[in-house]
Parts: C-alpha cells; sequence; structure tokens
C-alpha cells in the first residue's frame, strides 16, 4: 500500500468517525432539549392547577376573615400581579443566568472531538511514529544495498 492510499485511507476513517461522533453529539442535545421541553410543559401545567387550587383556598379563606368575595378576589388577584412583578424583576437571576450557565456547561466544558481522540490516539500516535521510523530504517538499509 502506497503513501497516499495510507494517507486517504486514514482521511475516509477519521472523516467517518467525525460524522458518527457529530451524529452522537446531535443526538444527545436534541435528547436533552426534548426532555427539558417536555418537563416544563408539565411542570407548568402543575404549577398552573396548584395556583388555582391555592388561590381559590385562600380566596375562601380570605372571604372568611372580610365578608365579601369581591374583596378576596381583588386581595388574591393583587397578590398574584406583585408576584408576576417581582419575577419579571428578578428574571436575569433567577431565570437568565442559570440557564446561561446550564448552557455554557453543555456546549463549552465538553471536551472536542479533536481532544478526544488525541486522549484514544496518543499510544497509537506512538506506535505510528515508532513504525514510520522503522520503515525509514528499513528503507534506508535497503537502499544501502542490505545485508553485506
Amino acid at each position: 500500500m502506497s503513501a497516499t492510499d495510507r494517507v486517504s485511507e486514514d482521511i475516509r476513517r477519521l472523516a467517518y468517525r467525525v460524522e458518527r461522533y457529530l451524529r452522537l453529539e446531535a443526538t444527545e442535545r436534541l435528547t436533552m432539549v426534548t426532555t427539558f421541553v417536555v418537563l416544563a410543559a408539565v411542570t407548568m401545567a402543575l404549577a398552573t392547577s396548584a395556583i388555582f387550587f391555592l388561590s381559590t383556598g385562600l380566596v375562601k379563606t380570605l372571604t372568611l376573615l372580610t365578608g365579601s368575595d369581591m374583596l378576596s378576589y381583588y386581595i388574591v388577584g393583587g397578590f398574584l400581579v406583585l408576584l408576576i412583578l417581582l419575577a419579571f424583576l428578578l428574571r436575569k437571576p433567577l431565570i437568565e443566568n442559570p440557564f446561561v450557565r446550564m448552557f455554557s456547561e453543555q456546549l463549552l466544558n465538553v471536551p472536542t472531538f479533536t481532544e478526544q481522540m488525541l486522549k484514544k490516539n496518543g499510544k497509537d500516535e506512538q506506535i505510528r511514529k515508532l513504525a514510520e521510523s522503522l520503515v525509514r530504517e528499513l528503507d534506508d538499509y535497503e537502499e544501502e544495498g542490505g545485508e553485506e
């Protein structure tokens, strides 16, 4: 096998590994995003139901204290509006920063394909260099006429 054939074969193997790695990474990322979206949707549905029932219970309790259904609904509605306003004002430290941290860890702290291959191929590279030096020595030996 000529040097050109070996190089082209190495390039084909590398391209195959890169393709498989990219597919695996894409599958992993899509799985994580899908899981997050489904979990967020279920959490939102359950949280909405919980808030509805808790608010209704609070309205009934306040009705006993104030004597007026309308006043109780206004009090609970005003409290919920204050919570929404507070969440909007604190959106950066409560929502945005944790998401940025999570996404940056997922995207930036993962070793690159090259880093992973260098770890795996460190010994392979040493063996390859040794084999190449032996081939050069054999070629030099044959050019000099072999055994005399």
